[in-house]
């Protein structure tokens, strides 16, 4: 359970709030110059996002969000924050803009090389098994079946004598069949590569599938953190050129797009048409916004965005 307190002025006097937020079932009890609110939420779930509270006639809420691990809050007040860093400025998530998509595309490469090369190790004992095997007869000494999520994966462990003679041990998959018939002591016959016999698996079972799937997937999380950490990266150039040289025009609001981002709650999304100085046609995105800041707008209205004069393509919305 956490507590809060917040003291601060405005026009119409002195003001403080305190909060109680029940981390299990997400209950909020806000106490708002001695009017108490309680809110319910739902137990065990993300009880981050927006909360309105009565505080006069201003438009109070309350803003929750997580990291996973702790929660932070952010009292604003007539859509200033009066509770933290950002009490002259527009109170926006901190979490879904460019920097995060960039610590996210870093991560995803980042986690997306091992796997690649634990990929190519296997693509290549696979070609080697196809090209360069050698064959031995194996004897089974135990057979065990683990459980997985979507499926049973049954194994034998065998023992066989390489060309030098040497007595190896293995451990392979096979099919269920495989499994059903074989016995402590049943012989079938052990592919093993002959440079590296401890790289060995019961004849007729291959990976080439799971292989082929593993790399599609290992270059694609690559390419697309890749992606987004460039993309990212680009953006937050371009914002930082733009918020100190950046020009103004008008924009059209094209749509406001909610989404549900962890750690956030409803955020919403605004997108827009504008005019460069040479008569083209472009599109911009705005940054992640809380509803109530969303509600300013709407669709066919009027924006404000500042554009970078040397790339016209590039805006950015205050």
């Amino acid at each position: 359970m956490a507590r809060r307190h917040w003291e601060f002025d405005l026009e119409d006097g002195h003001h403080v709030v305190d909060l109680v937020h029940g981390y299990f079932f997400g209950k909020r009890t806000i106490t708002a110059d001695g009017v108490t609110t309680t809110q319910g939420g739902t137990p065990l779930t993300d009880h981050s996002g927006e909360y309105r509270f009565p505080l006069g006639t201003h438009d109070a809420r309350l803003r929750i969000s997580t990291n996973g691990f702790k929660y932070f809050y952010d009292l604003v007040v007539d859509g200033r924050s009066v509770s933290g860093p950002a009490a002259t400025g527009i109170a926006r998530p901190g979490r879904g803009g460019p920097s995060t998509v960039r610590l996210t595309g870093a991560l995803l490469a980042v986690l997306a090389v091992p796997l690649l090369a634990f990929t190519v190790k296997g693509a290549y004992d696979e070609y080697r098994y196809q090209t360069a095997s050698a064959t031995a007869t194996g004897t089974v000494q135990d057979k065990r079946v683990s459980s997985g999520r979507y499926s049973d994966t049954y194994r034998l462990t065998y023992a066989f004598v390489d060309r030098g003679g040497v007595t190896r041990t293995g451990r392979g998959e096979v099919s269920r069949a495989t499994y059903d018939q074989a016995r402590v002591g049943s012989r079938y016959t052990i592919q093993y590569l002959p440079d590296e016999p401890d790289t060995n698996r019961v004849l007729g079972h291959d990976d080439i599938l799971p292989i082929a799937g593993l790399m599609a997937g290992s270059l694609f999380g690559l390419a697309l953190g890749v992606f987004l950490f460039v993309s990212s990266h680009r953006r937050l150039a371009a914002a930082k050129r733009i918020g100190s040289s950046g020009q103004p025009v008008s924009a059209t609001v094209t749509k406001l797009k909610k989404s549900q981002v962890r750690g956030v709650g409803t955020a919403v999304t605004l997108e827009y048409e504008y005019d460069d100085p040479y008569g083209r046609r472009r599109r911009g995105r705005g940054p992640l916004m809380y509803p109530s800041e969303a509600a300013r707008y709407t669709v066919g209205g009027a924006v404000r965005v500042l554009i970078d004069p040397d790339r016209p393509g590039d805006s950015l919305l205050p």
